[in-house]
């Protein structure tokens, strides 16, 4: 019999996360934070736990509701009306960009969710290694970024300047780094080689298909600076390989 106490934390861990996406979409009512939302909300439903699953069950849902929340805050101060296009760049991110990662997250949750395997202490130190890193690395550089340059639009706000500095100083790419950790700590989470391989093998094309687009966008709009900070700074992690 699962117990109660789990049970609770489980239902307590939904409800809030409700509450939190509810805010959001009444203070910004925008599309993609509605894609953000759902893509966390679905793993924390709470059925379906039994006595030898609870443990990654619990890890799940307070993965989902920590992370969920982050990342619906960010794009609640950062998105506008205006961003919400549905032409062909725009669709070109959401289904080779973000379809990907949301596969990977959603999938490698419910992979986990049905695991009855015990989460040993090597696990749940890499998982808490990995997430806490991640999420922290996540705000930190989005932070740093700016509201006028995050955004799921491949777009340029007005008096927007190029980020060569910070955490971007170090790698380009440090928010998409901060995600893939996280994705990492999913990955450890299902207890599963092929699982944990195929959503970071997702994820990871769809941030490389982000960058190849982002890249190149950032060179027509700021040309030999960004083509200078490119070649001198490297792409994932503060050091080249």
């Amino acid at each position: 019999m699962v117990g109660m106490d789990a049970i609770i934390l489980l239902k307590i861990n939904f409800a809030i996360y409700c509450v939190v996406f509810a805010a959001c979409l009444i203070r910004n009512r925008n599309f993609n934070i509605a894609l953000v939302g759902l893509t966390y909300l679905l793993p924390l439903i709470p059925f379906g736990m039994s006595d030898s699953n609870i443990e990654r069950f619990l890890i799940v849902s307070y993965s989902n509701l920590i992370f969920g929340i982050i990342e619906m805050v960010f794009f609640v101060l950062t998105e506008r009306p205006e961003d919400i296009t549905f032409d062909r760049p725009y669709l070109q991110q959401l289904f080779g960009h973000v379809l990907p990662i949301v596969l990977a997250l959603v999938g490698m949750s419910f992979v986990s969710r049905m695991t009855g395997a015990p989460v040993t202490v090597l696990e749940i130190g890499l998982i808490a290694t990995l997430f806490v890193a991640g999420s922290i690395l996540r705000v930190w550089s989005v932070v740093q970024l700016g509201v006028l340059r995050f955004k799921f639009n491949i777009a340029f706000r007005e008096n927007q300047t190029l980020k060569t500095d910070g955490l971007h100083g170090l790698m380009r790419h440090p928010t998409y780094t901060a995600m893939m950790l996280v994705i990492l700590a999913y990955a450890v989470t299902t207890h599963s080689w092929i699982a944990g391989t195929l959503g970071i093998l997702s994820a990871l094309f769809g941030f490389q298909y982000r960058i190849y687009f982002e890249e190149r966008a950032l060179k027509e709009q700021f040309g030999e600076a960004y083509e200078n900070y490119r070649s001198d700074t490297p792409m994932w992690l503060p050091f080249k390989l």
